[in-house]
């Protein structure tokens, strides 16, 4: 029973330490531009218990009253919505990809808006929430490029309305750290 117990312990430690390294790897290969990292996506839109995810996001977000916390939540919601369609793209899911990746740039707007909203409060902004937009911005703009560059059609029409869009958020934030 020890052996058996022991292998096993063994075997999990083996796997997490060969995960561990093969992440790294990955992250560091991919963001070499930007550091900025997007967040694990998680369940995807095609996995049937993404709705149960999606209204508990709803809730979140509906019960979030301050608008400099809506704006973190926006934030982070916009750059999983960006990692998750980054996922579907990988997996040949096109059409969904792009819409996963158009909720996720309303949300980055809708992010921005809230940070006005408390400017125009006369709330003070933490720079390091500036920080984390406009590398966030940046992030989706490459992300966004390379998406563009491997499409084709109809897809490529589409990504790169939100490459625009990212675009213009990046100007939107610049102004914002003034």
């Amino acid at each position: 029973m020890r052996k058996i117990l022991l292998s096993c312990f063994i075997f999990i430690v083996a796997a997490l330490l060969f995960t561990n390294i093969t992440f790294a790897q990955g992250v560091a290969s991919e963001s070499a531009k930007n550091n900025y990292q997007l967040p694990y996506p998680g369940l995807l839109p095609d996995n049937p218990l993404y709705s149960i995810k999606a209204l508990r996001d709803r809730i979140i977000e509906f019960l979030i009253a301050d608008p400099i916390k809506k704006a973190e939540f926006d934030l982070l919601s916009a750059d999983k919505r960006l990692s998750i369609g980054v996922a579907l793209f990988d997996k040949k899911k096109y059409e969904l990809a792009e819409t996963t990746i158009s909720k996720g740039e309303n949300y980055f707007e809708g992010g921005i808006k809230n940070l006005e909203t408390a400017r125009k409060e006369g709330r003070q902004l933490d720079p390091s929430l500036l920080v984390a937009f406009d590398s966030s911005a940046r992030k989706h703009k490459e992300i966004l490029e390379g998406l563009v560059k491997r499409a084709s059609g109809d897809l490529e029409k589409k990504l790169n309305k939100s490459l625009q869009r990212v675009t213009e958020f990046v100007g939107m934030v610049d102004k914002l750290k003034l």
